[in-house]
């Protein structure tokens, strides 16, 4: 193979890995100090919502 064949499949490794890899908690909605709803869904959920405090 040639060189730049090599340097291709190389670039080609480097990007699926860094497409696969997750945003870490310090970007995005994280460092915004916001926080997703993380009540249960479903029949769960509403039995929860149900339930005296």
């Amino acid at each position: 193979m040639k060189k730049t064949d090599l340097e291709k499949l190389r670039g080609l490794k480097i990007n699926e890995k860094l497409a696969k890899t997750e945003v870490p908690d310090r970007f995005g909605k994280a460092s915004t100090g916001q926080t997703a709803n993380t009540a249960p869904k479903g029949l769960i959920g509403a039995l929860l919502k149900k339930a005296p405090k």
